[in-house]
């Protein structure tokens, strides 16, 4: 992912990010280690979740200064995380009922 702003399309496109948006709309706000062992450790996670948060979709805070960053959706990456979800659990339907224990 080239570090300059990507349109929202091509940043969709990139490995990971959709899963990330998924995750966050199942989930609620995370951190950024609930994130990084439930999807990837890649090194490039970090970028990603930056480029998101460009993008207006995630907001990160590190309350009170902390390491630690709290990750959520925007209204806008509520939207979008709802739909990618909806995409999913339609497409892999078994991957649905492992998550909701029916």
């Amino acid at each position: 992912m080239a570090r300059d702003r990507q349109c929202g399309m091509a940043l969709m496109e990139e490995r990971h990010v959709l899963s990330i948006l998924a995750f966050l709309a199942d989930r609620g706000t995370s951190t950024k280690g609930d994130i990084y062992s439930n999807i990837s450790r890649g090194t490039r996670m970090p970028d990603k979740l930056e480029a998101l948060e460009r993008e207006g979709l995630i907001e990160m805070e590190s309350p009170n200064g902390s390491n630690r960053a709290v990750i959520e959706l925007t209204e806008k990456g509520q939207r979008v995380g709802d739909i990618v979800a909806m995409l999913r659990d339609e497409l892999d339907p078994e991957q649905q009922d492992e998550r909701t224990g029916t």
